[in-house]
């Protein structure tokens, strides 16, 4: 790769919620590569990303009916056979002939990291937590040139450390951009702001609104999504939806009762305020391993809204509690975010020599110029 360019990535995006897109904008934001985004487009369209990275939609992988059986065997997720499939990796592979990358990034999907490597790429695979020792995921961890987790190591599973950690590249994490600046926001006493995952059905409404019930001296607003219909909600609960910024209502929250989702948590720890992690159901246990490490960490979480048996008392020890505790847990700046993405990018690259071939123990190179 020449050394007066950027690094020139390709960032597959998973189509599942809309975190996979969030980290390639944080991605194009750096401002530190050249970076060509594919994924499935999103209802709204195509997405903007920002500093002059291109998204290029790539044609379904599920039919009119939804998915399709997902082929024999138990190591890939998710490989159906017909022409849907042929033409969306069709697509994908022009796409990077085009573009011409030095890496590709897979956030997430075994299927797509083993196409890349076949294709003669190298390629980094995004590690998330949960229950992920299954065939697929370790042939995607086995094969990639690098694995990235944008979350510290401090709370990564012991036994993927052991496995995989001399791969791996823990980034950390990156507030939103649109976070308010800490401080600066007056809190509103005795006010829970409810933050649920968007993707997946979200919680159960008539357990928050139980909740609701038990501290009406509480006002209760509900950002994301619910389950249920909502019949008679209490005075002291606003369901607001989905809120394209729910950063300032977090920050002037006086308890924050957040999913487990990693953009959720993102956004609370940017809140700084008292949180409480309750994990939403999602494959592979997701949330609730996450939840779990951060648990061990000392965040404070709890495993659904039923399962609190007294919220009055809860709600009076978070708002004692480190409002900090997220932030300095798991928030990094972006310039750090930026040296470490560019190490691993540097990592995956010097593992290939100049006629592409796999160097045994590459990827000991810091930095991509």
């Amino acid at each position: 790769m020449p050394s007066s360019r950027m690094p020139r990535v390709a960032y597959y995006a998973h189509h599942h919620g809309t975190g996979h897109l969030r980290h390639a904008a944080n991605i194009a934001r750096l401002g530190a590569v050249e970076l060509l985004v594919t994924g499935t487009a999103p209802a709204g369209g195509p997405p903007r990303l920002p500093g002059g990275a291109r998204f290029a939609p790539l044609p379904p992988d599920v039919g009119p009916d939804g998915p399709f059986a997902p082929g024999p065997g138990e190591f890939l997720h998710y490989a159906p056979a017909g022409s849907a499939l042929q033409s969306r990796f069709s697509r994908l592979h022009r796409l990077w002939e085009e573009f011409a990358p030095d890496v590709v990034v897979v956030d997430v999907s075994v299927e797509v990291a083993a196409f890349a490597r076949l294709a003669g790429y190298p390629v980094i695979h995004r590690r998330m937590h949960g229950e992920r020792t299954d065939p697929a995921h370790r042939l995607a961890y086995d094969s990639v040139h690098r694995l990235i987790a944008y979350f510290p190591e401090a709370i990564e599973d012991p036994a993927h450390l052991q496995a995989y950690g001399s791969r791996s590249t823990y980034l950390g994490m990156l507030a939103p951009d649109t976070a308010p600046s800490a401080g600066l926001v007056p809190v509103r006493p005795r006010t829970v702001a409810v933050q649920t995952s968007l993707g997946g059905t979200g919680v159960a409404l008539a357990d928050v609104l139980a909740a609701a019930r038990q501290t009406p001296d509480w006002q209760w607003d509900v950002m994301g999504h619910t389950a249920g219909a909502p019949g008679e909600v209490p005075a002291n609960v606003a369901l607001l939806g989905v809120v394209a910024d729910p950063g300032h209502r977090l920050a002037a929250a006086d308890v924050v009762v957040t999913s487990a989702g990693h953009n959720a948590v993102a956004a609370a720890a940017a809140a700084r305020r008292p949180a409480l992690l309750i994990p939403e159901p999602r494959p592979f246990r997701e949330q609730a391993v996450f939840a779990s490490s951060l648990a061990a960490a000392g965040a404070a979480a709890a495993a659904g809204f039923a399962s609190v048996a007294d919220w009055p008392s809860l709600l009076e020890e978070l708002r004692g509690s480190d409002p900090q505790l997220l932030a300095r847990t798991l928030l990094v700046s972006p310039d750090e975010f930026r040296d470490r993405f560019l190490a691993a990018v540097g990592s995956a690259v010097s593992g290939v020599d100049l006629q592409g071939e796999d160097v045994p123990g590459g990827g000991n190179v810091s930095t991509v110029h």
